[in-house]
Protein backbone atom coordinates (compact mmCIF):
# COMPACT_ATOMS: atom_id res chain seq x y z
CA UNK A 1 0.00 0.00 0.00
CA UNK A 2 2.67 2.41 0.53
CA UNK A 3 4.87 1.66 -2.08
CA UNK A 4 1.50 2.44 -4.15
CA UNK A 5 1.23 5.70 -2.45
CA UNK A 6 4.78 6.39 -3.31
CA UNK A 7 4.02 5.91 -6.76
CA UNK A 8 0.91 7.35 -7.14
CA UNK A 9 2.48 10.29 -5.14
CA UNK A 10 5.88 10.52 -7.69
CA UNK A 11 3.68 10.35 -11.06
CA UNK A 12 1.84 13.39 -9.28
CA UNK A 13 4.39 15.80 -9.07
CA UNK A 14 6.12 14.81 -12.36
CA UNK A 15 3.05 15.54 -14.07
CA UNK A 16 2.78 18.97 -11.78
CA UNK A 17 6.52 19.86 -12.28
CA UNK A 18 5.86 19.42 -15.99
CA UNK A 19 2.53 21.81 -16.40
CA UNK A 20 4.52 24.21 -14.19
CA UNK A 21 7.48 24.41 -16.44
CA UNK A 22 5.55 24.43 -19.29
CA UNK A 23 3.27 27.52 -17.59
CA UNK A 24 6.52 29.23 -16.81
CA UNK A 25 8.50 28.65 -20.26
CA UNK A 26 5.30 29.40 -22.14
CA UNK A 27 3.93 32.36 -20.58
CA UNK A 28 7.49 33.95 -20.77
CA UNK A 29 7.52 32.72 -24.54
CA UNK A 30 3.62 34.53 -24.98
CA UNK A 31 4.85 37.85 -23.43
CA UNK A 32 7.88 38.45 -25.08
CA UNK A 33 6.20 37.64 -28.57
CA UNK A 34 3.06 39.84 -27.61
CA UNK A 35 5.48 43.05 -26.23
CA UNK A 36 8.21 42.99 -28.17
CA UNK A 37 7.04 41.55 -31.60
CA UNK A 38 3.32 41.95 -31.58
CA UNK A 39 2.51 38.21 -31.91
CA UNK A 40 -0.21 36.11 -30.54
CA UNK A 41 -1.15 32.30 -30.22
CA UNK A 42 -3.88 31.63 -29.06
CA UNK A 43 -3.14 28.07 -29.14
CA UNK A 44 -0.34 28.52 -26.52
CA UNK A 45 -2.48 30.68 -24.93
CA UNK A 46 -4.89 27.95 -24.54
CA UNK A 47 -2.42 25.51 -23.54
CA UNK A 48 -1.43 27.76 -21.17
CA UNK A 49 -4.88 28.23 -19.49
CA UNK A 50 -5.55 24.66 -19.40
CA UNK A 51 -2.07 24.13 -17.48
CA UNK A 52 -3.20 26.28 -14.66
CA UNK A 53 -6.31 24.39 -14.68
CA UNK A 54 -4.99 20.95 -14.50
CA UNK A 55 -2.21 22.37 -12.01
CA UNK A 56 -4.96 23.03 -9.85
CA UNK A 57 -6.60 20.02 -9.90
CA UNK A 58 -3.92 17.87 -9.81
CA UNK A 59 -2.55 20.32 -7.09
CA UNK A 60 -5.57 19.77 -4.93
CA UNK A 61 -5.04 16.04 -5.11
CA UNK A 62 -1.72 16.18 -3.66
CA UNK A 63 -2.83 19.27 -1.42
CA UNK A 64 -4.99 16.07 0.67
CA UNK A 65 -2.36 13.56 0.78
CA UNK A 66 0.50 15.85 1.92
CA UNK A 67 -2.06 17.53 4.57
CA UNK A 68 -1.62 20.93 2.67
CA UNK A 69 -5.44 21.40 2.16
CA UNK A 70 -7.54 23.89 3.64
CA UNK A 71 -9.70 21.95 6.38
CA UNK A 72 -12.44 24.51 8.22
CA UNK A 73 -11.18 23.32 11.40
CA UNK A 74 -12.51 26.23 13.29
CA UNK A 75 -15.78 24.45 12.70
CA UNK A 76 -14.99 21.00 13.41
CA UNK A 77 -13.03 21.84 16.46
CA UNK A 78 -16.25 23.87 18.12
CA UNK A 79 -18.45 20.78 17.06
CA UNK A 80 -16.37 17.95 18.31
CA UNK A 81 -13.59 19.39 21.05
CA UNK A 82 -9.98 19.34 21.54
CA UNK A 83 -9.01 16.28 22.61
CA UNK A 84 -6.80 13.78 20.03
CA UNK A 85 -9.71 11.04 19.88
CA UNK A 86 -12.24 14.29 18.68
CA UNK A 87 -9.97 15.71 15.78
CA UNK A 88 -9.42 12.26 14.44
CA UNK A 89 -13.10 12.50 14.45
CA UNK A 90 -12.62 15.98 12.84
CA UNK A 91 -10.54 14.73 10.32
CA UNK A 92 -12.40 11.97 9.19
CA UNK A 93 -15.52 14.21 9.34
CA UNK A 94 -13.33 16.04 6.77
CA UNK A 95 -12.60 13.40 4.63
CA UNK A 96 -15.51 12.23 4.09
CA UNK A 97 -17.32 15.38 2.86
CA UNK A 98 -14.51 15.84 0.84
CA UNK A 99 -15.50 12.41 -0.87
CA UNK A 100 -18.72 12.74 -0.97
CA UNK A 101 -18.61 16.13 -3.07
CA UNK A 102 -15.69 14.72 -5.11
CA UNK A 103 -18.04 11.78 -5.81
CA UNK A 104 -20.46 13.69 -6.76
CA UNK A 105 -18.63 15.75 -8.96
CA UNK A 106 -16.65 12.50 -10.25
CA UNK A 107 -20.36 11.34 -11.29
CA UNK A 108 -22.04 14.65 -12.95
CA UNK A 109 -17.93 15.17 -14.73
CA UNK A 110 -18.13 12.33 -16.45
CA UNK A 111 -21.76 12.71 -18.00
CA UNK A 112 -21.23 16.25 -18.79
CA UNK A 113 -17.42 15.02 -21.05
CA UNK A 114 -20.03 12.15 -22.66
CA UNK A 115 -22.62 15.19 -23.48
CA UNK A 116 -20.53 17.90 -24.39
CA UNK A 117 -16.96 16.17 -24.91
CA UNK A 118 -17.25 15.46 -28.70
CA UNK A 119 -17.11 19.61 -29.44
CA UNK A 120 -13.96 20.79 -30.72
CA UNK A 121 -11.62 23.16 -29.37
CA UNK A 122 -11.86 26.85 -30.82
CA UNK A 123 -7.95 27.41 -31.04
CA UNK A 124 -6.37 23.57 -30.94
CA UNK A 125 -9.01 21.95 -32.65
CA UNK A 126 -8.92 19.04 -30.26
CA UNK A 127 -11.76 17.31 -28.70
CA UNK A 128 -12.88 18.92 -25.53
CA UNK A 129 -12.83 15.38 -23.68
CA UNK A 130 -8.81 15.73 -24.28
CA UNK A 131 -8.91 18.42 -21.91
CA UNK A 132 -12.21 17.78 -19.46
CA UNK A 133 -11.22 13.99 -18.75
CA UNK A 134 -8.68 15.56 -15.98
CA UNK A 135 -11.05 16.14 -14.03
CA UNK A 136 -12.82 12.45 -12.69
CA UNK A 137 -9.31 11.64 -12.74
CA UNK A 138 -8.60 14.13 -10.38
CA UNK A 139 -11.52 13.62 -8.36
CA UNK A 140 -10.91 9.95 -8.44
CA UNK A 141 -7.49 10.96 -7.10
CA UNK A 142 -8.71 13.01 -4.55
CA UNK A 143 -11.24 10.72 -3.31
CA UNK A 144 -8.21 7.89 -2.59
CA UNK A 145 -6.17 10.16 -0.93
CA UNK A 146 -8.86 11.14 1.47
CA UNK A 147 -9.62 7.29 1.85
CA UNK A 148 -5.78 6.72 2.77
CA UNK A 149 -5.73 9.22 5.45
CA UNK A 150 -8.75 8.13 6.75
CA UNK A 151 -6.92 4.48 6.65
CA UNK A 152 -3.94 6.38 7.98
CA UNK A 153 -5.66 6.80 11.31
CA UNK A 154 -5.78 3.19 12.21
CA UNK A 155 -2.98 2.09 10.57
CA UNK A 156 0.85 2.73 9.46
CA UNK A 157 0.61 4.62 6.21
CA UNK A 158 3.99 6.64 5.36
CA UNK A 159 3.45 10.24 5.26
CA UNK A 160 4.40 11.81 1.74
CA UNK A 161 7.76 12.47 1.15
CA UNK A 162 7.78 16.35 -0.16
CA UNK A 163 5.47 19.31 0.98
CA UNK A 164 5.87 22.65 2.15
CA UNK A 165 5.59 21.46 6.12
CA UNK A 166 9.20 21.10 5.98
CA UNK A 167 10.26 23.71 3.99
CA UNK A 168 11.00 26.10 6.90
CA UNK A 169 13.31 23.62 8.91
CA UNK A 170 16.76 23.26 8.26
CA UNK A 171 18.84 19.76 7.44
CA UNK A 172 20.07 18.40 11.02
CA UNK A 173 23.77 18.44 10.46
CA UNK A 174 26.01 15.56 10.82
Amino acid sequence: MNKLLKVLDKVISVILMVLAGFLAVGVTVTVVLRYFFGLSFSTLEEFLTMSFIFITLFGSAIAIREKQHISISFLADKVVGDSEKKKTISVILVDVSIIFVCAVMFVFSCKWIGQVGHLLSQNSHLPMKVYYVVMPITFALTIIYCIFDILGRFVKIDEADSGYSTDDKLPEED
